[in-house]
């Protein structure tokens, strides 16, 4: 009977071995096997059916992109729109969302309608299906790649601006919106992409130019505040193209920005620094001494820091990370939400 005692305690210990083996190796093996089927199935993209704008509202349209997760950060952006408009602006706000976006993320948002009603009317659009497959990563999921939908869901419209919400608007908007676009299909500012500090970055910057075809990348723009030429993009046909492009390409790597830029290269209008001052460029030095004020002209450059019309987080993000700058005024706008508490529990971060 000892005799079996002993092989049985062996047979057990050598079982648990084994298991430990497999799920070690699962650990490791797991997540390649799911970024190549990840991979494998983003050339089957979902470009999808998403509803179409039914509210028509007069004034500044104004497109944001988000799912429940960025709840939060939207309301805080809208409150910064709000309460820096004119008098007489009137904002017709058109929130992108899955198809699966909560009642309750929707309620939250639609308290802003009920504090600012006379200056703003918030329309719910949902995308369905909409670029199920295709390629995310770090914090972006698929609503990342709605904006690219602008054209067909706004088919009413003759232009429109689209905003990230990880961004703070200073001023009010109609400047921005009235922009002449001298016959582009849309306008943005400059992305650090245009430059590099070293040879390493210039070597970077090279490999992604060639691996999207793109001419280069002195045009090339930050996809976080746009103007939109919708009637230009509905007659160039340019969501077949950014369908296309995403299909050719699996892994684009800075997102729905790879597409626009390289989509429309050619046909995009570079705006001033202001109309999306990138937080993480600041450095504090003097013009010429900061690497990335040789993207911009000395004036733009001091007049976005100066006088910034849209504040882009575009780095480091306020409510995570406490050197961000101008985390200060994130925060103070957070704290003119109604839902200040919430934001507070949920993400406090201090300087």
């Amino acid at each position: 009977m000892e005799f079996f005692k002993k092989k049985s305690g062996s047979f057990k210990f050598f079982i648990f071995i084994l298991s430990f083996a497999v799920l070690l190796g699962l650990f490791f093996v797991a997540p390649k096997i799911n970024g190549y089927i990840r991979k494998n199935m983003r050339g089957n993209l979902v470009f999808g059916t998403p509803q179409i704008e039914q509210n028509l509202s007069d004034g500044v349209v104004v497109v944001i992109t988000i799912d429940d997760g960025y709840c939060y950060q939207a309301i805080v952006a809208l409150t910064s729109l709000l309460i820096n408009a004119n008098e007489n602006t009137f904002y017709k706000i058109n929130v992108f969302v899955p198809k699966h976006f909560t009642d309750e993320s929707k309620k939250k948002i639609l308290k802003l309608q009920e504090i600012y009603g006379k200056k703003c009317a918030i329309e719910f659009i949902s995308m369905e299906n909409c670029f199920t497959n295709s390629y995310v990563s770090a914090h972006f999921t698929n609503a990342v790649y709605y904006r690219l939908r602008c054209p067909s869901v706004l088919s009413q419209r003759k232009r429109c601006i689209y905003l990230d919400t990880d961004i703070l608007v200073c001023r009010d908007l109609t400047e921005l919106f009235n922009v002449d676009l001298k016959g582009n299909l849309l306008g943005g500012v400059a992305d650090s992409a245009r430059g590099y500090r070293n040879e390493t970055e210039r070597i970077e910057r090279e490999s992604y130019k060639n691996a999207f075809n793109l001419k280069d990348l002195n045009g090339y723009i930050n996809s976080g505040v746009l103007v939109w030429d919708l009637e230009a993009c509905r007659e160039s046909k340019i969501e077949e193209k950014f369908k296309s492009f995403l299909e050719k390409y699996k892994n684009p790597s800075q997102h729905d920005q790879t597409a626009i830029n390289a989509t429309c290269e050619g046909r995009i209008l570079s705006l001033p620094f202001r109309f999306n001052t990138q937080a993480y460029m600041f450095s504090g030095k003097p013009y010429g001494q900061d690497d990335f004020s040789k993207i911009f002209q000395k004036e733009e450059w001091i007049k976005g820091w100066e006088e910034p019309c849209i504040i882009h987080y575009a780095g480091e993000k306020p409510w995570i990370d406490p050197s961000t700058y101008w985390i200060e005024l994130w925060w103070e706008t957070a704290r003119k939400t109604p839902f200040f508490k919430e934001i507070l529990k949920k993400f406090r971060t201090t300087k």
